[in-house]
């Protein structure tokens, strides 16, 4: 029986989205507001990127060049930061889940899949660590991160950043020379996951740890959004399978890879590769709240969405902040898994 109590739903909406969202305006105009204050020097930083081990890009690598996420020219340190904040309402758990930033003083920190920088940014000011490195597909993105992190005066002595290359499955650092790793939204969009996960186990040094996200199938992403709203109630994608309308409802339609995982999958794939893990939960997005505000009792009563994803639905319950849960975990599309080498 479903305890996810509606209202309480619509007014987590309300309570994460409050503190930056302007009455009756979508969130692209904080955005704007942001951009008008007054901009900050840019600082300048001995930090160039490292390309000496690129290789040919192949799909992966072409498609995250031209779909870099987050993309914004950062004028001020201020809107720099508080973006960094700004994420964290737009999924509510995702701090928590991923123990952002830590506490790493002296030690060595590896984002692979950096992005544009936001938490090569986020390590490098508040974790301690004494160098960050971040690694990407995109040279775009890497770009934006070198000149966010110059207009914060953080420079090649704290901060490596790393193009890399989808088409080698490798990670261009010596053994055990990493103390933790932290991968948030990229190995299901890699053509091997398994194969970055003995990589991340090869440079970790023994007990050395670290945080990873996938995409979560007991979500409500995947049972309501793409399964019921988008392919029943919006009438798209209907010609596709319910996996292939994940695919196309996360990161573009035309995303080459964008794969998604039951908790058990994903913690035998980690402890193949050697870790110890377990996992966190899956953190939520304020579109899956939002879309079970709208849908959730509607795809209940609906048969023509699957019986699996209606007794998925029917199987929700609430924590005690009101977030829903499957079996006890979160039931946001981030999966979120905690490592250790041994």
């Amino acid at each position: 029986m479903i305890i996810v109590p509606r209202l309480k739903i619509a007014q987590l909406c309300e309570h994460y989205l409050r503190p930056f969202f302007r009455p009756n305006r979508p969130h692209y105009k904080v955005w704007e507001i942001l951009a008008a204050l007054e901009p900050s020097p840019r600082l300048a930083a001995d930090l160039r990127i490292n390309t000496d081990g690129a290789q040919a890009p192949n799909e992966v690598d072409e498609y995250w060049s031209g779909h870099t996420v987050q993309a914004f020219e950062y004028r001020s340190k201020l809107q720099s930061r508080l973006w960094l904040a700004f994420r964290f309402q737009l999924y509510p758990q995702f701090k928590e889940f991923m123990e952002l930033y830590g506490h790493h003083s002296g030690k060595t920190v590896v984002d692979f899949g950096c992005g544009p920088g936001n938490d090569v940014l986020g390590f490098a000011l508040y974790s301690g660590a004494a160098r960050v490195i971040g690694i990407d597909v995109s040279p775009k993105a890497l770009e934006i991160a070198r000149m966010r992190l110059a207009l914060h005066g953080i420079g090649g002595d704290e901060v490596d950043l790393i193009l890399s290359s989808d088409s080698t499955h490798e990670i261009p650092l010596e053994t055990g020379s990493v103390d933790h790793v932290y991968c948030e939204g990229v190995l299901m969009h890699t053509g091997s996951p398994e194969t970055y996960l003995r990589e991340f186990h090869r440079i970790l040094s023994d007990g050395g740890g670290g945080h990873l996200m996938v995409y979560n199938r007991d979500s409500v992403w995947y049972h309501l959004y793409s399964s019921y709203v988008l392919k029943i109630a919006r009438s798209r994608f209907a010609e596709f399978s319910d996996m292939e309308v994940f695919q196309r409802s996360t990161d573009g339609e035309n995303c080459p890879l964008a794969r998604n995982y039951t908790n058990g999958e994903f913690l035998s794939m980690l402890r193949t590769a050697g870790f110890e893990a377990d996992y966190v939960g899956g953190y939520l997005s304020l579109h899956e709240l939002k879309i079970m505000d709208e849908f959730l009792e509607a795809a209940l009563e609906d048969e023509r969405l699957d019986q699996s994803h209606r007794d998925f639905l029917a199987r929700l319950e609430s924590d005690r902040e009101g977030f829903p849960t499957f079996e006890g975990k979160a039931a946001g599309i981030g999966g979120v898994y905690r490592i250790r080498k041994a």
